[in-house]
C-alpha cells in the first residue's frame, strides 16, 4: 500500500504555501446552505427551529440518564443520527419519526446488536452510520484477536470493486440540495473516514485488499475530492450553472490522519486551517461561535502532521492557537469531577469525555514526548489525568457501545 500511495502522490502537483484567502463559498457556507434548503422547502426556516427545541429536550433527558449510569446504546445511536439529519436533510417527516424513536428509548436500557451481514449500529437507519459503528466494534475485537488475510466482509459489497467504490463516492461528493433536499457532506466524510482505514490499510481486521481497489480510492481522494487552492477536502454544491466547493475541517482531518500525513501541500493545509479559525463547523473550528473539543482535537492533529514542514511563522501561529485552545479546555470545558462540558453535538457524555481527553493527549499535555509545539512543563497534568481517570472508572458501565471510555484511557496513556 505504501508503494501505491507514493506513486499516486508523485503524480499530484504541489504548490508552495502562502496566505490563503477564505473563499466566498466558505465564508457564506451556512447562509448558502440555508438558502438551498429553503429553495427545496419554503417552510424550512419555520420547521427547523421546532425540531431543534425537541432535540434539545430529548438530548437533555438522554444525558441525564447516562449520567446516572443507564446504558442506552440505541438512544445514543438515534440521537447521533438525528443530529446528522438536522444538518443534512429537509425531510422533516423522517426527522420526526426518528425523534419519536428516540423518545421511545428513554428509560429503557439497550445494547447494540449485530445483523446478518455483520454490521452493528442496529438502531441507525443510515448505512454510513452503521458503517461508522461497525468499524468501532471491529476495532475493539481486533484488540483481542489478531486476524490476518480475511476477505472484505459482506457489508462492504456495495464498495468492493473499483467501479462500485468510485460510483458511490462520486455520487456523494456533489450535493444538489435545491432539488433533492439532501446534503451528502456528512455521509461523504464519515464514509471516507472508514473506507480509508479499511481499503488502504486493511484495518481493523487484517483484510486482504485488492491493490486496484486501494489505488482507485487513493486516486479519487488525492486527485478529485480536494481543493488545490486551499489544500482542504470537502463537498461540492451544485447551484444553478456552477458548483461551489466548501472546505471541511473534519473531512480534511480524517484524510490527513488516516493517510498519516502523506498528502500534498501540508504547508498550504496549515495556512488554510489557520485562516478558518474564526469560522463555524463544518468549515472552521468553532461550534456556534465557541470552541469545541472535537474540532480542537482535529485542528491540533493537523498541526502535528504539518509541523515538520511548517515555516517559523506557521509554527509560531500554531503554538499560539494551541495555547488558546488549552486555556479554554482547562478553564471552560474541564469540570471538577474530571468530565468535560457536553456539547449537544457530542451525542453522549462518553463522546465528550473522549474528545476532551484526546485534545489534551495530542498536544502532549500528559506526555512530554508528544509536546511538539512547546518546551514548557505542565505540572498540573498529573492531577488532571487522575481526575479524568476517576470519572471514566465511575461511568464505564454506561458506555454506549463504541467503547470510547476505553479510548480515553488509551489517550491518557499515549506515548
Amino acid at each position: 500500500m505504501k508503494a501505491i500511495l507514493a506513486l499516486v502522490l508523485a503524480l499530484v502537483p504541489t504548490v508552495s504555501a502562502q496566505v490563503v484567502e477564505v473563499p466566498p463559498s466558505d465564508a457564506q457556507a451556512h447562509a448558502l446552505l440555508e438558502q438551498d434548503f429553503t429553495t427545496f422547502n419554503p417552510q424550512y426556516k419555520h420547521e427547523w427551529p421546532v425540531r431543534v427545541a425537541r432535540i434539545r429536550d430529548l438530548a437533555a433527558r438522554v444525558y441525564t440518564e447516562e449520567s446516572k449510569g443507564l446504558k442506552n446504546s440505541c438512544g445514543h445511536q438515534i440521537l447521533f443520527e438525528i443530529e446528522e439529519l438536522m444538518v443534512t436533510s429537509a425531510d422533516f417527516k423522517q426527522i420526526d419519526k426518528r425523534l419519536d424513536d428516540l423518545d421511545a428509548t428513554i428509560g429503557h436500557p439497550s445494547s447494540d446488536k449485530q445483523d446478518s451481514d455483520g454490521m452493528w449500529g442496529s438502531c441507525s437507519e443510515q448505512w454510513y452510520l452503521k458503517l461508522y459503528h461497525t468499524y468501532d466494534r471491529l476495532e475493539d475485537e481486533a484488540r483481542q484477536n489478531e486476524n490476518k488475510g480475511q476477505p472484505l466482509p459482506a457489508f462492504l459489497n456495495r464498495v468492493s470493486t473499483p467501479d462500485k467504490l468510485t460510483a458511490y463516492l462520486d455520487a456523494l461528493s456533489v450535493s444538489d440540495v435545491q432539488h433533492t433536499g439532501i446534503d451528502h457532506g456528512l455521509e461523504f466524510n464519515e464514509a471516507l473516514s472508514v473506507l480509508l482505514r479499511v481499503i488502504v490499510h486493511g484495518n481493523p481486521q487484517g483484510y486482504t485488499i485488492d491493490p486496484a481497489l486501494s489505488a482507485a480510492l487513493l486516486d479519487r481522494v488525492l486527485n478529485r475530492y480536494r481543493n488545490p487552492k486551499t489544500g482542504f477536502w470537502g463537498e461540492r454544491y451544485r447551484r444553478g450553472d456552477h458548483e461551489d466547493f466548501q472546505d471541511d475541517l473534519s473531512m480534511t482531518f480524517h484524510i490527513v490522519s488516516f493517510l498519516h500525513g502523506k498528502v500534498p501541500d501540508m504547508p498550504r493545509i496549515i495556512d488554510t486551517t489557520l485562516a478558518l479559525k474564526d469560522m463555524d463547523y463544518p468549515v472552521g473550528w468553532l461550534w456556534k461561535g465557541a470552541y469545541w473539543n472535537h474540532n480542537n482535537m482535529d485542528v491540533v492533529t493537523l498541526f502535528r502532521y504539518g509541523w515538520p514542514s511548517a515555516s517559523p511563522s506557521q509554527r509560531s501561529a500554531m503554538s499560539a492557537e494551541i495555547e488558546r485552545m488549552l486555556v479554554w479546555c482547562l478553564k471552560d470545558s474541564l469540570q471538577q469531577d474530571g468530565s468535560f462540558k457536553v456539547n449537544i453535538a457530542d451525542a453522549s457524555i462518553e463522546n465528550a469525555e473522549y474528545y476532551g481527553a484526546a485534545f489534551l493527549s495530542r498536544i502532549g499535555f500528559f506526555e512530554p514526548s508528544l509536546r511538539f509545539w512547546t518546551n514548557r512543563e505542565f505540572p498540573e497534568s498529573t492531577a488532571i489525568k487522575k481526575r479524568i481517570y476517576g470519572f471514566v472508572q465511575q461511568h464505564q458501565s454506561s458506555s454506549s457501545g463504541d467503547d470510547n471510555y476505553r479510548s480515553v484511557i488509551e489517550q491518557l496513556d499515549a506515548k
